[in-house]
């Protein structure tokens, strides 16, 4: 008994975030197959959609076709559409309403069909140009069943977005060009040079599943990285910088949502750095006889930049990042009892290849 009210209970909670008759949703077509019979929305079942729904697809002009509910996920679902009355409104990225209706009855035999069936024209620029209003109410006697979907629509349309993807790993190389600037607390003298190096970094990063939600289009990041910077003056003098770094941050993707797949999604990057820092001279020429010296030290700093992504529908993606870079070190002091503060800045450019699961 107690397990039969368990599964009642269930059942209607269940059915209490499903969708009633007469219902209306705002949706956004996301892709549609050439023949408009298949069509993938933006709504899914955090919104209370369900495999087996029925809806008309409406704008301001009127009906724009009827479509039964196929495959749903938390944010997209594919419908099946069984009645075109104006197939030029399904346009990609149109917005539309559904209205929740009663199920259709869909019958192959074509004697039995009463309306001709809309096919699609040469796209207009603007969608709201054309349309052929349905009476409200209208009954259609449809020909279209699910058997009419090929295979090949359907796996355009499930592989249009990676979002229950949400966690991905990245690694990438960093070709840079900075300049640094050092100075001792005991004089007033300052040294700069140039400081080309290359890091190696690895990295994850979080996005959120709730594609409609204001941060879905905020990412959080974190990654380790490894860098080295080597420098030889002309008398022979060298230096060779190790740092080790951990940063944190954030990806603002303000246009292509950072699910799409086979397109250029812009990003913004912020991230804080904090790590540690080894710093090697070995004598030259001039005073070859001069003792190779060392410094430890720790690292602050942040960077901003712009990039770009890019997924396959698989979750394989590549990444790149012009952003620019500061790092402050502080080094602890020597043996002649003195300190030394060095600011490492300048413009990067790194590439980075990545996996989403």
């Amino acid at each position: 008994m107690k397990v039969f009210v368990v599964l009642l209970s269930l059942i209607f909670t269940l059915s209490a975030f499903a969708l009633e008759v007469d219902e209306k949703l705002t949706v956004r077509i996301l892709k549609s197959s050439e023949s408009r019979k298949t069509l993938m929305i933006n709504r899914g079942t955090e919104d209370g959609l369900v495999e087996g729904d029925h809806a008309r697809f409406i704008v301001t002009a009127g009906i724009v076709a009827r479509g039964v509910c196929i495959k749903v996920a938390p944010t997209r679902s594919v419908w099946s559409v069984y009645r075109l009355v104006n197939a030029d409104f399904i346009v990609n990225d149109s917005v539309m309403t559904i209205k929740i209706t009663p199920p259709v009855k869909i019958t192959k035999d074509d004697t039995q069909a009463l309306v001709q069936e809309d096919t699609p024209t040469k796209l207009p620029a603007d969608p709201q140009a054309v349309g052929i209003p349905l009476a409200e109410g209208a009954q259609d006697v449809v020909t279209t069943t699910d058997e009419n979907i090929s295979d090949g629509d359907l796996r355009g349309l499930e592989d249009i977005t990676i979002v229950e993807r949400n966690f991905e790993v990245f690694s990438f190389l960093n070709i840079s060009g900075l300049s640094a600037v050092t100075k001792a607390d005991a004089d007033d003298k300052k040294f700069s040079n140039s400081q080309s190096s290359h890091h190696i970094g690895l990295g994850g990063e979080l996005y959120s599943r709730r594609e409609r939600e204001w941060y879905s289009r905020f990412s959080l990041m974190g990654s380790f990285n490894l860098m080295r910077t080597n420098a030889q003056s002309y008398n022979g003098y060298s230096s060779t910088n190790d740092v080790t770094e951990f940063s944190f941050g954030t990806n603002w993707h303000p246009g292509t949502m950072p699910s799409a797949t086979y397109h250029f999604i812009p990003f913004v990057n912020f991230q804080v750095n904090i790590g540690s820092v080894r710093s090697q001279q070995s004598s030259g020429f001039t005073r070859p006889t001069d003792e190779d010296r060392s410094a430890n030290g720790s690292t602050q700093g942040f960077s901003l930049g712009f990039g770009f992504k890019y997924y396959t529908k698989e979750g394989f993606g590549a990444r790149i990042l012009a952003d620019y870079y500061i790092r402050d070190e502080k080094f602890k002091r020597d043996e002649d009892d003195r300190s030394f503060d060095r600011r490492v800045a300048g413009p990067r450019l790194m590439l980075g290849i990545s996996y989403r699961w």
